[in-house]
């Protein structure tokens, strides 16, 4: 495997019999139809980073089925592209919810539950159903400055 990665989106409108077309000559397609952005992702043939701005140049034509529905104005762009390598792509993705926090921090999930109604606990980066989801690196960050003193903290006299 090469290491870098490319990521084109496009926007506009698809209709299913349209995805297959679009998809053709990407090894990765996903279609968002709630706010009509395709995204089509594969390697690139590229060990160094110069090598790779040249290949993601010409990966736009040799994506044919998404290149002909731009031309015929189903699609839009690319809106974005992304180079990127197989590590950036991982820290990117690198998220925790309570049960990977508690093993991070070695505490339970209910006093993770505690700790996320302080001020100084990170935000999230999203919320789903099950729950809220965070980055690692924040959670690693308020880790190192966390003051594990035990006992409730003393109150300030007034």
């Amino acid at each position: 495997m090469s290491g870098w990665f490319i990521e084109l989106e496009f926007t506009g409108p698809l209709e299913p019999d349209q995805m297959e077309q679009a998809a053709e000559g990407a090894p990765f397609a996903h279609y968002t139809a709630g706010v009509q952005v395709l995204r089509l992702r594969g390697p690139l043939d590229a060990v160094e980073y110069d090598d790779a701005v040249r290949e993601a140049q010409d990966w736009p034509v040799r994506l044919t089925g998404a290149a002909e529905l731009v031309r015929a104005g189903v699609l839009s762009g690319p809106e974005r592209m992304v180079i990127e390598t197989s590590a950036a792509r991982a820290r990117m993705w690198d998220l925790l919810g309570a049960a990977e926090i508690a093993e991070r921090l070695g505490v339970t999930t209910a006093r993770v539950r505690q700790l996320e109604q302080r001020p100084d606990f990170p935000k999230p980066a999203l919320t789903l159903a099950g729950g809220r989801i965070y980055r690692a690196d924040d959670i690693d960050a308020f880790n190192r400055g966390w003051d594990r003193t035990p006992g409730r903290p003393r109150r300030a006299d007034n």
